[in-house]
């Protein structure tokens, strides 16, 4: 039995040259090429997603810029410079990580060994890890950053260069390390196996090299924790059996009920996922690729078929869902609650827009609010007076408005025009050249009948879904539009003052007219969902659940 201890897969399998990076052509030609003509800056800044080779091409610079024995630009890897540096026993070479060496403090401890000539090698190198850490420690190390030895390199690598001072970033060359493709990420992994004679089905390796998301150390990690686990030939189900993933039949069925609105049968595929122990955030992270996967292939870019057929307002709306689901929260009901609540959003739109406001019951509003103002009276004159009214029991050939008359004291409170002065003749037009005077704003009447449109648009915005669905109209006054929210949820009332302008924007547009909106807080009733039996199971489903649990809900940015 061998008593070497064993090495990471990541850590054997680092790249030592430049010819052994993979996937970033651009950056390593260009350093390369300083190397080559001896014109390497004093200092780099690497910036790209994590594992994607910047710590590697770092230590490879620092190979090529002391190598005794460079054969164009490339380092030998052989010479004892380079072997000190593979080993990590070159004292010229000091690597830092700024994650826990960031203060004014640590940056001043560094600025000896900088002004210190090489001991062993031609010229220092200092490189510093997760740069973007560093906030007050970049007073102490600027000055020698703008002008440091001639002995000294810097290489700053990071995963977010935002954090970085623009002073810092004009005193360094920059190169940006991008994601690697998945046949890059399954090309070196089958070079890994074939040189540890292992073998693994296509299908396990490219599963693999998705998971890893553009980064080699991550798949790395994972083809080393899957071949630990038996001698074998790995296939896909092992893959997913040891990193707790589901199978795409799984995924694309709980993706068929969350665009169908099947709330139940995508509450059963979580509890069978529970049952078996799957991980819910890789769940998620799965259906949200596969989701990705179908958009696109059904604006024309793919396999129209399957989940694709659904359309792309469709899925973009579950993928809307999906995507506001956050999985670090530790709330009640945590990760499991977010995705059965996105499952019943359709049933929630649905009820939303098919429920009529209770107009059978009084409305209880903190104050009056005035439903239908009658037009003022127009000031006519005696000859058209019995041609524009009505006399009793006689109906106008063009139809009234529906709305409700105003009462006589209100329509009295209005002043009459003044009457003409005594001889002089009144210019009244002839009733064909001016017809009597319509309001301008819409009915309540109308605005009920076409609720259900109002809110299937403005829930297309999901900052406003909420509101909308929240609210009832209980008032009409001109063109100013009153929207009552529950009193138990005023919070409502006042984040839609501050989204005013978004519902004006989808009211006005239902309704053709211009309107202006007014929120107050009201006794109004938001309908339950639709007695079914669908609906009736999924509640008795999550009375089971979380029996009677009550969730505060927080208010809305």
């Amino acid at each position: 039995m061998s008593t070497t201890p064993h090495q990471a897969i990541y850590r054997r399998w680092r790249a030592q040259t430049f010819e052994q990076i993979v996937g970033q052509e651009a950056v390593v030609e260009t350093l390369r090429n300083g190397v080559r003509s001896g014109r390497t800056s004093h200092a780099y800044l690497f910036v790209g997603p994590r594992g994607t080779g910047k710590t590697s091409l770092a230590r490879i610079l620092a190979k090529a810029i002391n190598c005794t024995d460079l054969h164009d630009g490339e380092p030998c890897d052989v010479c004892p410079s380079c072997v000190a540096i593979r080993d990590g026993r070159a004292l010229d070479v000091q690597e830092f990580d700024a994650a826990s060496n960031n203060t004014v403090g640590d940056m001043r401890e560094l600025l000896p060994r900088v002004f210190t000539a090489p001991s062993d090698l031609r010229r220092k190198v200092f490189i510093i890890d997760e740069v973007q850490r560093i906030s007050q420690g970049w007073d102490v190390l600027l000055k020698t950053l703008e002008e440091p030895p001639d002995h000294a390199v810097f290489v700053f690598c990071t995963t977010d260069s935002s954090g970085i001072r623009p002073a810092v970033l004009s005193r360094v060359q920059r190169f940006d390390f991008r994601r690697l493709t998945v046949p890059e990420i399954t090309g070196k992994l089958q070079m890994i196996l074939n040189a540890d004679g292992r073998t693994a089905e296509p299908a396990a390796i490219d599963l693999v090299a998705r998971l890893a998301a553009g980064g080699m150390r991550d798949a790395e990690s994972m083809l080393d924790q899957l071949l630990a686990t038996d001698s074998g030939t790995l296939t896909a189900d092992k893959v997913r059996e040891v990193l707790g993933l589901v199978d795409e039949e799984t995924i694309e069925a709980f993706l068929v009920a969350l665009v169908s609105g099947e709330a139940i049968a995508g509450i059963e595929i979580l509890d069978e996922l529970e049952e078996h122990g799957r991980d819910l955030r890789a769940f998620t992270e799965q259906a949200i690729e596969r989701l990705r996967t179908a958009l696109v292939a059904s604006l024309g870019r793919g396999s129209p078929g399957g989940l694709a057929a659904s359309g792309a307002a469709t899925l973009s709306a579950a993928a809307r869902r999906l995507a506001s689901i956050d999985p670090t929260r530790s709330g009640p009901g945590g990760l499991r609650l977010q995705l059965e609540l996105a499952l019943l959003a359709p049933l929630e739109a649905r009820a939303a827009a098919l429920a009529p406001f209770p107009t059978d019951r009084p409305v209880a509003q903190p104050r009056p609010v005035t439903t239908e103002v009658a037009p003022a009276p127009v000031a006519i004159g005696p000859e058209l007076e019995p041609a524009h009214r009505a006399a009793p029991g006689r109906r106008d050939t063009a139809p009234a408005p529906a709305s409700k008359p105003a009462p006589p004291a209100q329509a009295a409170s209005h002043p009459a025009a003044p009457a003409p002065a005594p001889g002089s003749a009144a210019q009244v037009p002839a009733p064909s050249a001016q017809p009597p005077k319509t309001r301008n704003g819409p009915t309540l009447q109308t605005l009920l009948e076409r609720w259900a449109e109002i809110v299937e648009v403005i829930s297309k915005s999901p900052p406003t879904k909420p509101l909308i669905v929240a609210c009832r109209p209980v008032g009409v006054d001109g063109s100013v539009v009153t929207l009552g929210f529950p009193e138990a949820q005023s919070f409502f009332k006042d984040v839609a003052e501050r989204r005013k302008a978004i519902l004006e924007d989808g009211v006005s547009r239902v309704l053709g007219v211009p309107v202006s909106v007014r929120c107050v807080a009201a006794n109004v009733e938001v309908s339950p969902l639709p007695a079914d039996p669908d609906s009736a199971r999924l509640l008795n489903e999550f009375r089971r659940i979380y029996g009677e649990d009550v969730v505060d809900v927080k208010d809305i940015d």
